[in-house]
């Protein structure tokens, strides 16, 4: 059992809280290794009144030490009885805190088994144990760093956004006081929008070996070309959604909680109703496999056609199955489509989305221009 080190108190010294103060915590050698934290305030009497909180190291911090004494000076003010000055608690560890984030975001959270993956995945091991108070900046900043080797920018991003907003909570909640480590987090420029689509000429490519590899990856391809759909909601069109007299179909955008309508040419209609008459229910999913295996399979097929060249973290341009909505979009401004169909047929909240396809456009206004005043 190791001998507790011994300290002498400097003098007390203002912060820049009236009524908060501090004294440094000095070793044998006179170097501060600690600060105390305290409150002065005057009672009814007019008498003042000093009360130690507690040290740094133990997660005391100015604004804490204002809120008692806020609370104290109201209390007096009001004439009530004081509060009880109970020290937050400080055993708490990353780990602990966001299993209480998640249990409280489980609720709204669209997919908080993924997100809670993710944690274990890259922050529990290095700093799952570690006690909230313990945690600083400089291990955060270390942490990101070492991430880099196997994460995008976004993936790393995403993971602190959470840590930042489960201390957010605790503290909220009373359940623990103190700085938060990832408040400040300075993150890298995030310049991730998708470039690349592909051509009528790589369309054939895809097309032609899906077909060889599986009916339901080729059947997913030409319904994402056609809709412009996310993966997710191609993977949820059932046979009910279809509507075959008017070549439409009813899609579920999950990202903004809507249903949308998509078209279909009549090629593709005689896939769509083939593939209805295998099923047993009109609630059927008309895209049978699964979602990992279908982004697996698929993904594969596109690094062996598109991607040989392309970085694992190029985001911008390396071809994925999200890359066929891009495509769509792409496709229809080439084609002369207006950018306000465009914004419809994407499911688009704003124009601003849809605007990044306004330059694919045959002319974008020059033959406009030059016309105008002949």
């Amino acid at each position: 059992m190791g001998t507790k080190m011994k300290t002498t108190q400097g003098p007390r010294q203002s912060t820049n809280t009236p009524g908060v103060w501090y004294k440094d915590l000095l070793n044998e050698k006179g170097k501060s290794v600690d600060k105390q934290f305290g409150i002065r305030w005057r009672d009814e009497d007019g008498k003042s009144k000093l009360k130690v909180i507690g040290t740094y190291s133990a997660g005391i911090r100015e604004k804490f030490c204002k809120i008692k004494l806020e609370e104290i000076t109201t209390k007096i003010r009001l004439g009530e009885d004081l509060p009880h000055l109970a020290k937050p608690k400080q055993s708490m560890t990353v780990t602990k805190m966001m299993d209480i984030y998640y249990e409280h975001k489980s609720a709204t959270l669209k997919d908080v088994e993924k997100e809670k993956r993710r944690f274990i995945n890259h922050l529990k091991k290095p700093i799952g144990g570690t006690l909230l108070q313990n945690l600083t900046e400089e291990h955060i900043s270390e942490l990101q760093d070492s991430l880099k080797v196997t994460l995008s920018v976004a993936s790393i991003r995403a993971l602190f956004v959470q840590v930042n907003a489960a201390y957010k909570y605790i503290i909220l909640k009373k359940l623990w006081v103190g700085d938060i480590p990832t408040a400040h987090i300075k993150y890298e420029t995030l310049n991730n929008v998708r470039e690349r689509y592909l051509t009528l000429t790589e369309i054939d490519q895809l097309l032609k070996v899906c077909y060889n590899t599986s009916y339901d990856i080729y059947l997913f391809v030409r319904l994402s070309l056609s809709t412009g759909g996310r993966v997710g909601s191609i993977m949820t069109i059932r046979a009910i959604d279809v509507k075959p007299d008017n070549n439409s179909l009813i899609l579920s955008d999950h990202k903004n909680e809507s249903t949308y309508t998509g078209f279909y040419n009549d090629d593709l209609k005689a896939l769509l109703l083939k593939r209805i008459s295998e099923l047993d229910a009109p609630t059927d999913k008309i895209i049978k496999i699964a979602k990992s295996h279908l982004s697996y399979k698929l993904g594969s097929i596109m690094d062996v056609l598109f991607n040989q060249t392309v970085e694992n973290d190029d985001r911008k341009n390396r071809v994925v199955p999200h890359t066929l909505r891009h495509t769509f979009a792409s496709q229809l401004a080439i084609a002369g489509t207006p950018i306000y169909t465009i914004q419809t047929l994407m499911n688009h909240k704003s124009i601003e989305m849809t605007m990044r396809y306004a330059k694919l456009a045959p002319d974008q206004g020059m033959n406009a221009v030059m016309d105008l005043y002949k």
